[in-house]
């Protein structure tokens, strides 16, 4: 299994339509990504505007099909421009 944390920081102006984009997004997976296993995208209680996607993917396969998706390209490229830091894909192992 491949396991991703994703943070990022949006301009505070932009947290509702974060919110619903993220939303949205994360729909689309379930629908379309059986080898997606979890994604869950959580807001910082304390501050805001720092968000950080979680998932896990059964294997680089299903990561490929997550990264390719028309889905995908579209959330980014509404996200992005909202940024003040950019999103950060960092792999991480589970300890056992």
């Amino acid at each position: 299994m491949i396991h991703v944390f994703v943070p990022y920081k949006v301009k505070p102006e932009s947290i509702e339509k974060v919110k619903e984009i993220v939303s949205k997004f994360i729909s689309e997976i379930n629908r379309n990504e059986p080898g997606t296993l979890f994604y869950k995208s959580f807001q910082q209680a304390d501050d805001p505007t720092f968000f950080t996607h979680i998932m896990t993917f059964a294997d680089s396969e299903a990561e490929m099909i997550h990264k390719k998706s028309t889905y995908c390209r579209a959330f980014t490229d509404v996200l992005y421009p909202l940024c003040e830091v950019m999103p950060k894909p960092i792999t991480q192992n589970e300890i056992n």
